[in-house]
């Protein structure tokens, strides 16, 4: 059976956390599962990056700021990856334009126009616990957009 299962920024907000969450995707993929994991950011850390971002340009284009905020998820994927490898796990993370999630170009609060399964397919053929980044995507010019508030919600 395939299974998506999805974590927010407080789920994952520091490495204990990160490790209790480990646990439940490492119980489900022991369980026989196909299973893809769509990670929030850390904690606080949009409204981090935000708050640094002003702090350089008061009003920042919404192209930049797209392109900022979606380190946040990048960072707990490649983190949530790290905690199941420890745990002798296969796994491998990806962006939201890494699996096919295409968008407009509505920076900020992108809506998404197509997604390709294909790449998890592939990587879930190899028995792989598929960790995707929520809340972004890539528009037809190959830009990072980002779905806005609760867009993680949306990717899972």
């Amino acid at each position: 059976m395939f299974i998506v299962q999805k974590f927010g920024g407080s789920s994952v907000a520091d490495a204990e956390k990160m490790r209790r969450v480990a646990g439940v995707i490492a119980d489900t993929y022991a369980e026989g599962h196909d299973v893809v994991v769509v990670l929030s950011a850390q904690g606080d850390t949009t409204d981090d990056l935000i708050e640094k971002a002003h702090e350089i340009n008061p009003r920042p284009s919404k192209r930049e700021m797209d392109v900022l905020l979606s380190t946040g998820e990048q960072q707990s994927v490649a983190l949530m990856a790290m905690t199941l490898e420890a745990m002798g796990l296969p796994v491998v993370s990806i962006t939201g334009w890494q699996v096919g999630i295409e968008t407009n170009a509505n920076y900020g609060s992108a809506r998404i126009m197509r997604i390709s399964s294909e790449r998890i397919r592939r990587e879930l053929d190899k028995r792989r616990i598929v960790v995707v980044a929520g809340f972004q995507g890539i528009d037809k010019n190959d830009d990072i957009t980002t779905l806005g508030r609760g867009g993680s919600d949306t990717t899972a």
